[in-house]
């Protein structure tokens, strides 16, 4: 008797525990961490006055497409829900030299915030 109940106690104790493991969804396997967001200020290196409508441009190979803003009023630019990897930004207006920062790291679930000032043509 006590052979059969340690053999019963046993396979339930095997069910227990395997059934949570195979019973996991498709998404559990795909998680993926929160997203970053690469955020900050465009400002004239003469003046110290923000550029309005400067585009920047975020390249990564965590990227599927590069993603792109436009610095509002105050030059400040934002772009959210970035996957964490190492970014490269470009910095394009008409009036000014065109800038590139490489080699920054965004971790997942980080904002990491960058000024940078552009000299005019």
């Amino acid at each position: 008797m006590l052979k059969l109940f340690t053999a019963y106690s046993v396979c339930l104790l095997v069910l227990f525990i395997a059934v949570p493991l195979f019973a996991r969804s498709k998404e559990d396997a795909e998680y993926a961490p929160p997203p970053g967001v690469l955020t900050g200020t465009v400002l004239d290196a003469q003046s110290r006055a923000p550029i309005r409508g400067l585009v920047v441009i975020a390249t990564s190979p965590s990227l599927d497409e590069t993603q792109h803003t436009t610095t509002d009023a105050s030059g400040r630019y934002r772009l959210p829900l970035l996957p964490a990897g190492t970014y490269a930004l470009r910095f394009e207006h008409p009036d000014y030299a065109s800038h590139t920062r490489a080699d920054l790291l965004l971790r997942s679930n980080q904002t990491e915030h960058l000024q940078v000032e552009l000299l005019p043509r």
